[in-house]
């Protein structure tokens, strides 16, 4: 029993390179960037908390 075919030893798929992967990392740091700076507003800024929560600081 012989194998014809010589072993192929890089991997069947590469997720290295695509640039889908980039995008969606940089939507999820984009993210939580922008969560984090509304909370920052929301807990220093009067009008902005009071627009988020309708109460005022």
């Amino acid at each position: 029993m012989t194998n014809s075919e010589p072993p192929n030893n890089e991997p069947k798929w590469d997720y290295t390179s695509s640039s889908q992967n980039f995008i969606t990392g940089a939507l999820v740091v984009g993210g939580n960037l922008l969560v984090i700076i509304i909370y920052l507003l929301y807990r220093s800024v009067p009008a902005v908390h009071q627009f988020i929560s309708g109460k005022p600081l």
